[in-house]
């Protein structure tokens, strides 16, 4: 007897020609070879974590955490996407169809387990703590600026954006050219972050007009955008936190340098002890490589 809970059922079929369906009771679904992951796939054709599936009011998102081996949706690469019924995902020699279903009281769906975030996250985050304070430089001068800020910036204010104006045809106007402005920037995240950054205040401002302009299901749908977004943007932004933690700890110089460009990319318009501290690492850095260099 349905419960009414939603889940995801996946129809996966294997190289060897095998197919299996799989349900999992969870909105959040890493797709991997990984031991942690809910859909195992055979490590010669999918990475540790290669994509994970979120399910948001019934839509299903598809996001690539296997930057250098894109798996493709109906033949086509891609980064991040909407996946729609009947869609196909491609990963290696593995392809799987995605849907949303009514969960019922079963023993073999499988549950998720209990963490939020990848069991590789909480692994570099276990080995960053005690490295909160570490050098990459040896210099007693350079000590004060090396040390790391307690906390990065929140990336947007906490008041979410009105809409700029009252009259129902301008508010209209003004919803879509922010909602196709959005989109765009969505579309650009993997890329260029601070598009990502950029585009939730976009989603949210046309979210707030189409409110104005008395068209509930769009305004619905755009703040349901802006929340899925926020969320895989600040789950981006502390996971390069963490990397750039480990890799100061480990004086991994290049790593560093790759992640402190990222985090400013981030931070970019932002202020603070944080943003200063990235400017003077970055210095650091590229000062240290040159030193290598020479």
């Amino acid at each position: 007897m349905a419960t009414g809970v939603q889940g995801l059922r996946f129809s996966v079929r294997l190289p060897d020609g095998r197919n299996e369906v799989l349900t999992v009771d969870s909105d959040k679904v890493l797709v991997g070879s990984g031991a942690h992951c809910e859909i195992r796939l055979p490590a010669e054709h999918a990475a540790v974590e290669h994509l994970e599936i979120t399910m948001s009011v019934g839509a299903v998102y598809a996001t690539t955490r296997a930057a250098d081996r894109l798996p493709l949706l109906n033949g086509v690469e891609f980064m991040q996407s909407p996946v729609l019924p009947g869609s196909v995902i491609t990963i290696g020699g593995c392809q799987l169809e995605v849907a949303v279903v009514e969960i019922s009281d079963n023993p073999q769906v499988i549950k998720k387990k209990t963490e939020k975030t990848s069991p590789v996250t909480y692994l570099l985050a276990i080995l960053a703590i005690p490295l909160a304070a570490y050098l990459i430089l040896d210099d007693d001068e350079d000590k004060g600026q090396s040390k790391m800020p307690k906390e990065a910036p929140a990336l947007w204010a906490k008041a979410k954006p009105a809409c700029p104006v009252g009259e129902v045809d301008e508010a209209t106007a003004v919803a879509s050219d922010k909602w196709v402005s959005a989109e765009g920037k969505a579309e650009r995240r993997p890329f260029r972050v601070q598009d990502g950054v950029n585009a939730v205040p976009l989603y949210e401002t046309a979210a707030a007009c189409f409110d104005v302009a008395g068209k509930a299901e769009e305004s619905k749908l755009a703040q349901e955008n802006a929340d899925h977004l926020r969320r895989k943007v600040n789950e981006d932004y502390r996971a390069h936190q963490v990397r750039l933690e480990h890799a100061l700890g480990v004086k991994d110089l290049v790593t560093a340098h790759k992640e402190v460009k990222v985090l400013r990319a981030f931070t970019e318009g932002l202020s603070g002890d944080y943003v200063v501290w990235l400017a003077n690492i970055e210095r650091q850095i590229q000062l240290k490589l040159g030193e290598k260099k020479s």
